[in-house]
């Protein structure tokens, strides 16, 4: 890998144009720890003064009553304590019976853990050379013009414009073709070849957004890789995410609006998002035909979906007893299916 030029963990949010060589290193560190000994004793109200000032002094939240709103909503309790109780159920907690305790317990599951704390690495292939894929790692790659091959031990792939792939362990793209890599290391996933990118999504997403899945996790908090479109005269609201997201604007144009500066999207604009980045992904009103003004592709180092052990299409689809139909025909009417 010939390494011009390094950019170490970024903190802010970062655009800028395909520069081969360049190489973006994202060790990841956990967040800082918060000591438990602060919150014992506190009486409920001021658990959760603290508990929201937490939430807007780590800049997740912009609402005043965003905890007390959250937990009511999530739990439809009519009571704040028995909300915040029931609350750490649903998320596998014990409740200790104090406020205090169980509101910093699900603060620490919630917001003072780091998700995903993985090394990643964003690369951009130097055209006309040999970029050389490390062993212990899976590796995201997309072809945003020009031609080359994907190189693993005894098969190679024929890499065209306005195609992906996730491939683990060591390999080789050579070709002259402008290219972006996501390595996460120590995680190997599953060889994925496809393409072209469609010109719509399949998923809804915020703001009639929608999103298509282009390399689904494998396990449930595997990573993904997405792609994510933005029909004419998008407004997003301004969001955050607990991790980090990286990719590629790919087709159309737009602005990505954040909190100190507004930032261009053109094709080929390479961008990263630190964790918990407020953002907002607008577009102009003018109507691009048969597909979305804004296409950008969009790497996760981690998911909520995915199968488990306990919940996959194989396993739930195997009857030898009735509730199991039952239990089938929830998921697929998308109700509850426990």
């Amino acid at each position: 890998m010939d390494i011009r030029r390094i950019l170490q963990s970024p903190s802010t949010f970062l655009i800028q144009d395909y520069e081969p060589g360049l190489c973006i290193d994202l060790p990841h560190p956990p967040r800082a720890s918060y000591p438990v000994e602060q919150w014992r004793g506190l009486g409920l109200e001021e658990a959760l003064r603290r508990g929201q000032e937490l939430l807007q002094k780590c800049g997740l939240s912009t609402r005043e009553d965003d905890l007390v709103r959250g937990l009511s909503e999530f739990t439809h309790a009519p009571q704040v304590h028995d909300a915040l109780s029931q609350a750490c159920r649903l998320l596998g907690l014990e409740p200790k019976g104090s406020a205090s305790e169980d509101l910093f317990a699900l603060l620490s599951r919630t917001v003072l853990s780091e998700p995903s704390p993985a090394h990643h690495r964003i690369y951009c292939h130097i055209p006309g050379t040999t970029t050389r894929l490390e062993e212990g790692a899976t590796h995201f790659g997309y072809v945003a013009s020009g031609t080359g091959q994907l190189a693993t031990e005894g098969r190679t792939y024929p890499l065209y414009p306005n195609t992906y792939f996730r491939v683990p362990g060591a390999a080789r793209v050579e070709g002259d073709c402008q290219l972006q890599l996501i390595t996460r290391f120590g995680y190997l996933g599953l060889f994925t070849l496809g393409g072209p990118v469609e010109p719509w999504g399949r998923l809804r997403y915020i703001d009639g957004c929608t999103d298509s899945l282009l390399v689904p996790p494998v396990r449930l908090g595997d990573p993904c890789y997405n792609a994510l479109y933005f029909p004419p005269g998008t407004r997003q609201t301004s969001h955050t995410h607990p991790s980090l997201r990286a990719g590629l604007v790919i087709h159309g144009s737009g602005v990505c609006k954040t909190p100190t500066v507004d930032h261009a999207l053109t094709p080929g604009k390479l961008f990263l998002l630190p964790p918990d980045t407020w953002h907002a992904f607008w577009t102009s009103d003018e109507a691009v035909a048969g597909r979305s003004a804004l296409t950008v592709l969009a790497f996760h180092p981690d998911s909520d979906h995915g199968p488990t052990d306990e919940d996959h299409p194989m396993l739930n689809r195997t009857y030898f007893e009735f509730l199991h139909r039952l239990r089938s025909e929830a998921r697929t009417s998308g109700l509850a299916s426990r």
